[in-house]
């Protein structure tokens, strides 16, 4: 967490932002985070019912002392972060005027609600928004509460597909572990077994099993290349009975994970981080906090040629 300095936390101004309020606080302990912005987007419909220059200075004062009473109420971070509070009016432009925002705090970390809803492939403003940023995201069930405040008891879980993102995300987790005295950390890979095994003279059960080894051979390969600084990693592979995101919230509960660290996809050819739909699902369903990591600045040509708009 040490990567995380400058975060902005988004709020809706209902009691649910208690708990992003709260990591927030949590962010800023582990991290030593330099400053924290709470940010707003006030609706169409306030603007319209507020259209004159002096009532929209009136709203904008109205939710700014809204948004100071909530984290007065719910912030216990370190005292040395400094807050600031951020005003965005609705607008065709709200998501280059957020992404504007962000690029001027240089912002490593967006701290959000958990996405509600099933996933059917449209892509939502919060989602579009940490795609397209250039930095990690925070994702924060409602109701959550960190479920310790030492950070050595954290759980932490690293789903993996041998791809330089998730050796990305397994970076930052060891990098984690190593500053908080974190014995071990938890990663989970799931394979599996395709259509056409029958092709193959196998049983299913015969073909899960050379499917077993292939994924534990990857993972040997894959876990030499990182430098896990003493910290043990254990691995978890399991075949895909089921969705995969829905074995990913299986592992959480049964080995009582606190954060599930994934990392975010890069499409070079788009010139944008994109997430694919194992983690918009786990996005919607976790019941943990799930960071969706990214290297700071990675894949910037989308957000500076968004920027120029």
């Amino acid at each position: 967490m040490d990567h995380f300095k400058n975060l902005m936390v988004g709020l809706t101004l209902v009691p649910q932002d208690k708990s992003k309020i709260r990591y927030a606080g949590l962010v800023s302990w582990l991290a030593s985070s330099e400053e924290i912005t709470f940010s707003h987007v006030i609706s169409h419909k306030k603007i319209s019912e507020n259209s004159e220059a002096g009532a929209l200075s009136s709203v904008e004062d109205e939710t700014k002392d809204r948004m100071k009473e909530l984290v007065e109420k719910y912030y216990d971070g370190d005292p040395a972060t400094r807050i600031e509070y951020d005003v965005i009016m609705e607008s065709p432009l709200v998501e280059i005027d957020i992404l504007r925002r962000l690029k001027e705090k240089e912002a490593d970390l967006i701290i959000l609600g958990r996405i509600s809803g099933e996933f059917t492939g449209e892509e939502t403003v919060p989602v579009s928004i940490s795609r397209k940023a250039a930095c990690s995201t925070l994702y924060i069930p409602e109701e959550v509460e960190p479920g310790t405040n030492q950070p050595e008891e954290i759980n932490v879980l690293v789903p993996i597909d041998f791809s330089e993102n998730a050796a990305e995300a397994m970076g930052l987790a060891v990098d984690f572990a190593v500053t908080h005295e974190i014995s071990n950390i938890y990663c989970v890979h799931v394979y599996d077994v395709p259509l056409g095994y029958y092709k193959r003279g196998k049983s299913y059960e015969e073909f899960s099993e050379v499917m077993r080894g292939n994924a534990e051979k990857k993972y040997q390969e894959f876990i030499k290349e990182i430098d896990l600084k003493g910290v043990y990693v254990k691995s978890i592979i399991l075949r895909m009975d089921k969705k995969p995101y829905k074995t990913i919230i299986e592992t959480v509960e049964e080995y009582d994970i606190d954060l599930i660290i994934i990392g975010s996809r890069g499409k070079k050819a788009a010139a944008r981080l994109l997430l694919d739909s194992v983690t918009e699902q786990l996005i919607r369903k976790t019941t943990v906090p799930l960071l969706s990591f990214k290297k700071k600045g990675k894949d910037m040509s989308l957000l500076e040629a968004l920027l120029r708009l």
